[in-house]
């Protein structure tokens, strides 16, 4: 008699438990929502050779997360730059001369594939020179700013505008956004001087002073 009733328990349990586990939000697997990578648009020079290790971080559907860094694909759009290799680490190419760019981008399952830009660098510039398309703007015009640095074992100044940093006395009338040498001068903008420099790894350009008219 206790057996049966043990034996009946055991049928009712089980049966619980298969429909428990039919049923959606039990004993499900999480699934991988996005896929994050960084660090974010880095800078790495030839000389002296500095590499760059990247990490892929995977968000799940529960609200967890994964290191995916082995295990995701890893792909550089333009190889004659910057490679990287299954683990994630990303060498600059030995034959680059001046300044050039590449994406770095990593997949993995469904998720959306998630990408950075890695600038590669011959190595610090002897100097840079910034020029400006026109010192005497008006509100509302735009204008543009060429920095030209010139690299070791070249006498080629190589634009590398895209990948200063810029220096600007008035952030407000001359909003001069990082990645961009072009600036519109907002119609609001006031009469006044305004300086400004390119700075790359440590080196400084000359400086420009714009007056608005």
């Amino acid at each position: 008699m206790h057996s049966s009733g043990r034996k009946l328990g055991l049928i009712i349990l089980l049966s619980f438990l298969s429909l428990a586990g039919g049923c959606t939000g039990f004993f499900v697997n999480p699934t991988l929502s996005s896929l994050t990578i960084g660090p974010q648009d880095q800078t790495i020079t030839v000389n002296p050779k500095v590499n760059l290790q990247m990490s892929a971080t995977g968000q799940y559907s529960d609200g967890s997360t994964q290191d995916l860094t082995g295990k995701v694909l890893w792909s550089s759009s333009d190889t004659t730059c910057a490679t990287i290799n299954s683990a994630g680490l990303v060498s600059p190419v030995s034959s680059v001369s001046g300044i050039c760019t590449t994406t770095i981008s990593a997949s993995y399952q469904t998720a959306s594939a998630a990408t950075t830009t890695v600038t590669v660098s011959e190595g610090t510039p002897t100097s840079i020179n910034l020029t400006v398309s026109n010192n005497s703007p008006s509100p509302g015009t735009s204008i543009t700013f060429t920095a030209n640095g010139t690299f070791p074992g070249s006498t080629t100044p190589q634009d590398i505008s895209s990948s200063v940093t810029w220096v600007v006395s008035d952030t407000t009338n001359v909003p001069l956004a990082q990645g961009s040498g072009t600036v519109i001068i907002p119609a609001s903008a006031t009469a006044e001087q305004v300086t400004v420099q390119a700075s790359f790894d440590g080196v400084t350009s000359n400086v420009v002073t714009i007056t608005i008219q």
